[in-house]
């Protein structure tokens, strides 16, 4: 008698993707943390190195990961709830592509302040100056990262929909017989890197428009709302 695979149910595939999706973000909360944590943990032992230095770098590195463990474990954005009838069209989430840009371009500004402090004998100020350049826009990709992770498009065959989860849930929404106005934003970096912005909007005023910023392939959602008024 031929063996019969059985396929994982519904349940199981969303508890993989959801779990997976957790590791993820859990190891990307550690990759952003664990250099400040291992660094300041080494100045401590380093009778040469600064103990206010160590301090604030291991400070910088406890908060991103207590930050980034709490947002990782949050960042799970539920769908808005449907009406009877209504159905889901399009779900995106920002794509982490300025994030990991900005993380990146920070790299360069710590490996001039540990060549700086490490190599020679310049005063401290010029490691530090560097140092906090670098911490800048590792900042600011980070926030942004973090920020993304709580944020979901969605576009159902009824409204467009908004929603942003951290420590409340926020929800705008317009529906689509009130919908205007759309445009499609893409500069020339996010047209090389297949991003873009979808803007939405029933009138004049923040609380009238849905800005969707850093998408990938925006292209498909612009369309299925525009099929709004076929």
């Amino acid at each position: 008698m031929a063996a019969v695979t059985k396929r994982p149910g519904l349940g199981t595939k969303l508890y993989r993707n959801v779990l997976l999706g957790l590791l993820r973000r859990l190891g990307v909360s550690v990759i952003m943390s664990g250099p400040f944590i291992l660094a300041g943990v080494y100045g401590v032992q380093d009778p040469e190195f600064p103990g206010w230095a160590s301090a604030v770098v291991l400070l910088v590195g406890i908060v991103l990961g207590t930050v980034g463990f709490y947002m990782s474990i949050t960042g799970i954005v539920p769908a808005p709830h449907l009406v009877s009838g209504e159905q889901i069209l399009v779900t995106r989430h920002p794509t982490m592509k300025p994030a990991f840009a900005r993380m990146m371009m920070s790299i360069p500004f710590f490996l001039v302040a540990a060549y700086l402090f490490e190599l020679t004998e310049v005063p401290y100020v010029f490691p530090f100056v560097f140092f906090l350049m670098g911490l800048y826009l590792f900042f600011k990709g980070t926030m942004r990262y973090l920020r993304n992770l709580h944020i979901t498009y969605t576009v159902t065959d009824r409204r467009v929909v908004h929603l942003y989860r951290f420590l409340w849930l926020h929800t705008k929404e317009i529906p689509a017989a009130r919908i205007i106005s759309i445009s499609e934003a893409r500069n020339f970096f996010e047209i090389i890197t297949g991003r873009g912005s979808v803007v939405v909007s029933s009138g004049i005023g923040e609380r009238q428009t849905i800005r969707m910023d850093d998408i990938s392939d925006p292209g498909p959602i612009a369309e299925s709302i525009r099929g709004f008024f076929s």
